[in-house]
């Protein structure tokens, strides 16, 4: 099991170092920072990104791990290990439909994103709008694929959070372990909001 995670893990290295020289220049800085908050009464340690002047955060559980890659941000789950979240700025634009020609070089776009040497891929999936919260729109494609050690799933979603930004969550795990890994991947892109100056204020220590 030990030999199998490092197999995957050395996959989604290789595939972090493609995406790195195919990223745009990005209009939402996907660097990983952090700022301590105090919202509600309840003080946590936030993972942020910049958006021009906002501050974009979002909530990780402690079995989440974070570090940046491929010009974006990569999440890890303690529970998972052959699991990876990969939230990145997208190879595509905006203002381009999810529909006819565009629509195929999505498809296109996202086989490009499944980890290098990977065969006997199949099209599982296909949802529009898969994540209908902040007025986002969205096409995600999942697809079975087969590594030199396991049978993986990895789901590409083309995510607007605009209508100038776009970009692009990569799910990845065992085929075993993909059902837990998506649903924690949405649970991190789900709190994703804008943190206002009066949430960033110093922790009192007693």
């Amino acid at each position: 099991m030990v030999g199998l995670s490092r197999t995957i893990a050395k996959a989604a290295l290789l595939l972090l170092g493609v995406l790195a020289f195919e990223t745009p220049a990005p209009a939402v800085d996907l660097t990983p920072r952090y700022i301590d908050t105090f919202i509600d009464g309840v003080a946590n340690r936030r993972l942020y990104f910049l958006d021009g002047e906002k501050k974009i955060g979002v909530s990780l559980d402690h079995e989440t791990k974070v570090e940046a890659g491929a010009g974006g941000v990569v999440f890890r789950f303690a529970k998972y290990r052959d699991a990876t979240f990969l939230m990145k700025p997208s190879p595509m634009t905006a203002d381009q439909p999810f529909e006819g020609i565009a629509l195929e070089r999505y498809k296109e776009a996202a086989r490009r994103l499944l980890p290098p040497g990977v065969k006997e891929v199949k099209a599982l999936d296909e949802v529009a709008n898969p994540l209908p919260i902040n007025r986002w729109t969205g096409r995600r494609f999942t697809y079975a694929c087969e590594s030199a050690d396991a049978a993986l799933v990895v789901s590409v979603t083309f995510l607007n959070l605009n209508k100038d930004d776009q970009i692009v969550l990569v799910t990845t795990a065992t085929d075993r372990n993909f059902p837990e890994a998506a649903e924690r991947s949405f649970q991190i892109i789900r709190t994703w909001q804008e943190l206002l100056p009066g949430d960033e204020k110093k922790i009192k220590n007693n």
